[in-house]
């Protein structure tokens, strides 16, 4: 058995994994997707940031895959929701799998300074040789009554995604910012007045296959 190139495949959304002809083996990095940051309602409320999605890694044989393998990259939340698991396999019967980064809290309406909010949990891989949990969002602060911070988007285990900056600083009011690719929490918002403000969007997990093919 010789190995005689490395090929390599993105596996976004969802479908089936074909390995390229002649692989031998497999190793699989699967992401989870990032978790929304937190929205803001009403007036002086800050959102923590979604959790930065998990990370397993797993080398696989040949006969591990077979002919091919059900896969899902998790999806990343939107404002105020969870990401969501990428898998390798059939559900219920999955080879590798990393659950996505939860949504951040929000502080609520006040302008006492001091009060924070929870940003969402990291995701977490499993049944990898390899398994590794997400960065939480960062928690969203009030400095004043008019002054706040929304949280920062976690990085994902991987540290292929990058997490979304918090919505607002120094009172300036503003949305969240999204999350990076791949797996990285959205940034929670934050208001200083009586108008709404989301939270960003989590970025998508995804699988990234690097397949050793030989004869």
């Amino acid at each position: 058995m010789a190995i005689t190139s490395v090929v390599t495949q993105v596996l976004t959304g969802s479908g089936t994994y074909t390995p390229t002809t002649g692989m031998l083996q497999v190793l699989a990095v699967c992401i989870g997707g990032g978790g929304g940051g937190a929205p803001v309602t009403a007036a002086d409320d800050a959102g923590g940031g979604g959790g930065g999605g998990g990370c397993a890694v797993k080398l696989f044989s040949a006969a591990d895959i077979g002919a091919n393998k059900e896969y899902v990259a998790g999806g990343g939340g939107s404002s105020g929701n969870g990401g969501t698991t990428s898998r390798l396999g059939a559900a219920g019967s999955e080879i590798l799998q990393a659950t996505g980064g939860g949504t951040g809290a929000a502080t609520g309406n006040t302008t006492t300074v001091g009060v924070s909010a929870a940003g969402g949990v990291g995701g977490v891989g499993t049944l990898g040789d390899l398994n590794f949990a997400g960065e939480p969002g960062m928690r969203a602060i009030i400095y004043s009554t008019t002054h706040g911070s929304g949280g920062a988007g976690g990085a994902a285990a991987s540290f292929f995604g990058i997490g979304g900056g918090g919505g607002a600083q120094s009172g300036t009011e503003a949305v969240g910012n999204a999350g990076g690719a791949y797996g990285g929490g959205g940034g929670g918002a934050h208001t200083a007045g009586d108008t709404d403000r989301t939270g960003g969007a989590g970025a998508a997990g995804a699988l990234y296959m690097i397949e050793f093919v030989g004869t």
